[in-house]
């Protein structure tokens, strides 16, 4: 039976995990709320920006017509609709840029909204380079897709094809992802689930807020990393002395990949604009100023947050079951134990930062290789140069995480010992 002093100090014990956790949460909870504020003092939507100096064709058209939308009735939606007939299909000239296109003209039913069950006529065009992939949008009948229709006075008097409709095997590979996590995981896989869900949360509810009210991304970065993984090692493993040392290691190997990035990305003379995303969101928000090359740097501590995570939990862990088995092991030797189980995983996981990198770059070296550039060409390219920084600083991150996390458990742990030998001497 356990004896009144034991119960006691297991109900303190818990008492401060509640009360640690609830602390993270109402943090948590503060960041969100002002990012909410800053979010809506600062983001400017589309009709904002269209209404600013950098779009001066909308201020004429404006001066002139008043908007198509009040004097002409014009209204556009995006919908689902389904593909009953196609038309036409062939390949014209673009008589501006003399181009191959193609041209889609289909009937379609509408599946949703008011206007569900109305059919209507609706184009497609795909060039090359399209997004959509030319050669291979081709729409044949009961395909679901994504239709823009024009609206006079409540008709339908134009519509385009967007894309297809992708949200059912979306939802179920999600589905299937959940499941098996619940499955195999059983109460971990509940964890798990709900620090993902905390981290999705975090990332859309605060941190990509404050990146377009112009806060400095890198602080952001490694704010948002500190937040992901205190919560999530709280969650999986409990406020324990592993969890601190993961959560040392974790910060500090992101922190070194922030400042090895900052170094190199200025020496390099990287602005950050290196792609077509990056050149979109500058043309899109020309009133909001986002630092670029931040926002490359955060990309950079983001992406090796994960591996940098598993690598830092790991050590943890060993750490604590290594002192467990053997209380009496030195300083010396519990780092070394630490620092060896570091050393087996970083090659591995290393190999899974680079070839994450590697999968997600692989048209871009695919299309290198095409042109037979020379090496001397090819480390000049900015898309290049940040594809390397991106993996070699992640890298270096998690390496030196390594050597943090055994240090910091080391000295937690043996702290932690020497008081209860304390405690029980008194």
């Amino acid at each position: 039976m356990q004896s009144e002093g034991e119960e006691t100090r297991k109900g303190r014990t818990m008492s401060k995990k509640i009360i640690k956790t609830l602390a993270i949460l109402l943090v948590t909870l503060a960041f969100y709320s002002v990012s909410e504020v800053v979010a809506n003092e600062n983001i400017l939507n589309v009709d904002e920006v269209e209404q600013t100096e950098s779009y001066p064709i909308y201020e004429n058209d404006q001066e002139n017509d008043n908007s198509l939308m009040n004097n002409n009735g014009y209204e556009t939606k995006t919908m689902k609709a389904r593909i009953v007939e196609v038309v036409e299909s062939h390949i014209n000239e673009d008589p501006f840029s003399g181009v191959e296109m193609e041209h889609h003209l289909v009937r379609a039913e509408i599946l949703e909204g008011e206007y569900k069950g109305e059919t209507f006529e609706a184009e497609s065009y795909t060039y090359p380079g399209d997004g959509r992939g030319y050669g291979n949008f081709q729409l044949t009948e009961n395909d679901e897709v994504f239709v823009q229709i024009q609206l006079v006075d409540g008709d339908i008097v134009a519509a385009d094809v967007m894309d297809y409709t992708r949200d059912l095997p979306t939802f179920v590979i999600i589905g299937i992802f959940i499941a098996l996590l619940l499955l195999f995981g059983q109460k971990q896989g509940v964890k798990s689930v709900v620090t993902l869900g905390f981290t999705l949360f975090i990332i859309f509810k605060f941190m990509i807020p404050y990146l377009f009210a112009g806060y400095n991304p890198v602080y952001l970065a490694i704010l948002t990393g500190a937040i992901v993984t205190a919560s999530t090692f709280i969650m999986v493993s409990g406020f324990t002395i592993k969890t601190l040392a993961a959560v040392s290691g974790t910060i500090g190997g992101l922190a070194s990949a922030a400042v090895i990035s900052i170094i190199f990305s200025n020496s390099m003379k990287l602005t950050g604009l290196h792609g077509e995303e990056e050149r979109m969101l500058q043309l899109f928000h020309q009133e909001v100023s986002i630092d670029f090359q931040g926002l490359l740097l955060a990309g950079i501590i983001i992406g090796a947050l994960g591996a940098v995570m598993d690598v830092a939990i790991s050590i943890a862990s060993a750490m604590d079951e290594v002192q467990k088995a053997d209380p009496s092991i030195s300083r010396k030797q519990l780092f070394t134990s630490g620092m060896n189980v570091g050393k087996d995983i970083m090659g591995t996981m290393a190999n899974t930062l680079i070839l994450a990198y590697v999968g997600a770059a692989l048209p871009l070296l695919m299309l290198l290789y095409a042109y037979e550039n020379t090496f001397s060409e090819l480390i000049h390219m900015e898309f290049l140069v940040v594809e390397i920084l991106r993996t070699a600083a992640g890298s270096i991150g998690l390496i030196l995480s390594i050597p943090i996390t055994a240090i910091v458990g080391t000295l937690l742990i043996k702290s932690v010992q020497k008081e209860e030998k304390q405690k029980q001497s008194a």
